[in-house]
């Protein structure tokens, strides 16, 4: 455990880690970046996007900003992790990014592009709505294997507990990458759907062959919060609810 360790939600101010965060969760121990081979964009280019799509906050996918804890010490970024709460109006969170990173490809990949995504179709795995959705999870090397990322998804069921009513918590992850896997494994999430592909051409995209949906039900997710008889961190060091939080960024998080 590290002591001092405080957690808060993202800010404006926090871009260029949640930008580093879901980097290096799409890498997933690895040097491939999906996103930027799916959809034929450079890191740099990535990168802006992702700028200006975080910066629009928009809720109920995964790159919506105030969905995101960080971790920190002293000051210094230690770790982080995204949430979102799945199709509250049955629009899958897919659907949703789909649309937001459309203006922003270039239109004259779009046949490779549409190339990419059906070979990417073999890992689909299909969401539960109304389910809190846990995923860009990150910590930096010296801070591995400290309870960082136990600490955050307990503060995040806490937080979304506030404005949210859910009863399962769930995420998607690469099979092969056995920290991350073995770490939710310890956590009490359970497998309840895997995809595997054969396809060679897969590892043009993903690092791995194989990705899971894995799953929190409500018995076990209460047990490793402790609803009944802990208050979050953020309100205790924060004094203000998730809501007063994600006024910074105005009328925002409306635009889709």
């Amino acid at each position: 455990m590290i002591e001092g360790l405080s957690i808060r939600q993202a800010t404006a101010d926090d871009l260029d880690f949640v930008i580093e965060t879901i980097i290096e969760s799409e890498k997933s121990n690895s040097s491939i970046i999906s996103s930027c081979n799916v959809f034929a964009l450079s890191e740099v280019r990535f990168k802006e996007i992702l700028k200006i799509v975080l910066l629009q906050n928009i809720p109920n996918y995964d790159y919506y900003l105030s969905g995101f804890l960080i971790a920190e010490k002293d000051g210094e970024y230690i770790g982080a992790l995204g949430s979102w709460f799945e199709a509250p109006d049955e629009t899958p969170s897919g659907i949703i990014k789909a649309t937001v990173l459309f203006p922003y490809l270039d239109k004259s990949k779009m046949k490779d592009i549409s190339k990419n995504t059906k070979v990417i179709k073999d890992l689909s795995l299909n969401r539960k709505s109304k389910t809190l959705q846990l995923e860009h999870g990150y910590t930096r090397e010296p801070y591995r294997r400290q309870g960082v990322f136990t600490n955050i998804i307990r503060e995040h069921i806490l937080w979304n507990k506030v404005e949210y009513n859910f009863e399962k918590v769930q995420g998607i992850l690469f099979k092969e990458n056995y920290k991350s896997f073995n770490a939710h494994l310890k956590l009490g999430y359970q497998v309840v759907e895997e995809k595997h592909t054969a396809n060679l051409d897969i590892l043009k995209f993903f690092p791995y062959g194989t990705k899971v949906l894995m799953e929190l039900d409500k018995e076990k997710f209460e047990n490793l919060s402790k609803l009944e008889n802990k208050k979050s961190n953020l309100w205790r060091k924060n004094g203000e609810s998730k809501k007063t939080n994600q006024s910074i960024f105005g009328s925002s998080r409306n635009t889709l």
